[in-house]
């Protein structure tokens, strides 16, 4: 175990010397024998992330790589590199040495990404490439010359890259390609003078779903299957002699008795009971049948509305003139005698509640009342008033005396 340890820790200080550790942001192992790291679906921006020389297998895909500068690869060193994934990125542009150095690729991916136009020459570093995919990007224009130039390319894939037409010399510097896909693109027509430079294809991939079933394309795909290309047709030819034969087959229905198939005579039996229905077309019509026939339902209607406002007006007329019979807006009603008197005796009784009230108040008011107070002979004569006689000038009889009134305050009313 000891012997164990020494040996990775070893390995591990070797590492760390010679640089060789693998990156935290990528998974390093091994496939197929090949030395294999995969960085994928970290927002990289660059190619270098810090991944062994020796590596051999590289995936960088998913990520935001936007371009590939001129020997990036060269520069960091790759040269053992036989794998490269770069899908699924923002590559719109590609120095024309950028896979200089690369002596040793044998695939490369660049599908999904921005591209819309390449240098026919930009493989030409790479003298082993093998299968290239450029699926995904964008080459709508394509120019009547070659688009690429190698000579050991053999499978080649434009799948789904928009392309509305392929010219001639499309394929003109590619003579080992075997494979082709030129699937779900936007053309509608296609001629076999675009393949027949590659004398060496085996396999056609060309399903669309804007091609027309014109001669000219059915006479293309004639073309491919004679030529021993693997291809599956798109244009199938009907056969409209054997659609006519098999509507031909079909029986017509005959005319059939129903005394055969329903029980007519039985039925007719049972119901020769059932009373006629006549009508009495002499009948006399109800009031309601009448105005049912004269008049629609719209008439009935409004004939309604109009009986239920003269109807309305009359007896508010009758109302008012009823409630107001001054006939006016604002009209007061005369009071009877029983009403008048009512009115006074709750008159009264408001006055001596109030006068109650004020004696609760008030109730050291001096009393009696000043004008009380002053002497007055019993004729109601005046000459006395200015004298100012006194109290005591007045003589009551002996066996009485004086008894002032009660006060003010005592009085009782009695209600």
């Amino acid at each position: 175990m000891g012997l164990k340890y020494c040996a990775v820790f070893v390995l591990w200080f070797a590492s760390i010397v010679c640089g060789q550790l693998c990156p935290k942001q990528c998974d390093c192992d091994m496939e197929d024998g090949l030395n294999r790291a995969t960085c994928s679906n970290q927002n990289i921006i660059e190619v270098d992330v810090g991944v062994p020389r020796i590596v051999q297998v590289y995936s960088l895909s998913h990520n935001a790589i936007t371009e590939l500068d001129n020997f990036c690869y060269k520069e960091i060193g790759y040269s053992s590199l036989k794998i490269l994934n770069l899908s699924y990125n923002l590559i719109y542009w590609i120095g024309l040495h950028a896979f200089a150095g690369l002596e040793e690729l044998v695939q490369l991916d660049l599908s999904n990404n921005r591209l819309r136009d390449i240098q026919s020459d930009l493989f030409s570093d790479t003298p082993k490439l093998d299968i290239l995919d450029l699926s995904g990007n964008i080459f709508e224009t394509l120019k009547n010359e070659p688009f690429i130039i190698h000579d050991k390319l053999q499978v080649l894939n434009l799948q789904n890259c928009r392309i509305k037409l392929f010219p001639e010399r499309l394929f003109k510097r590619l003579p080992n390609l075997k494979k082709l896909d030129l699937s779900q693109n936007y053309i509608i027509s296609f001629k076999t003078v675009v393949l027949e430079p590659l004398r060496k294809l085996t396999r056609l991939e060309l399903k669309n779903d804007y091609l027309k079933c014109s001669s000219e394309f059915i006479a293309a795909e004639a073309w491919i299957v004679s030529r021993e290309i693997s291809y599956s047709k798109q244009c199938r030819r009907s056969r409209p002699k054997m659609l006519e034969r098999m509507i031909s087959v079909v029986e017509e229905n005959k005319a059939v008795d129903i005394n055969d198939v329903w029980n007519v005579t039985q039925t007719v039996k049972k119901n020769t009971t059932l009373p006629a229905v006549t009508r009495d077309t002499n009948r006399t019509l109800t009031p309601f049948e009448k105005f049912d026939k004269d008049f629609s339902a719209v008439q009935a209607l409004i004939m309604g509305l109009e009986i239920g406002l003269g109807i309305g007006i009359i007896g508010t007329y009758i109302w008012l003139r009823e409630i107001c019979k001054c006939r006016k807006w604002n009209c007061i009603k005369t009071q009877t005698e029983r009403q008048r008197r009512r009115a006074q005796r709750v008159a009264d009784g408001d006055m001596r509640a109030n006068l109650l009230w004020s004696n609760v108040v008030n109730p050291d008011l001096a009393t009696p009342p000043q004008i009380r107070r002053e002497l007055s002979l019993p004729d109601g004569s005046t000459q006395f008033r200015a004298q100012r006689i006194a109290v005591d000038a007045v003589r009551l009889p002996p066996d009485r005396c004086e008894t002032p009134p009660p006060p003010y305050h005592e009085c009782r009313i009695n209600i």
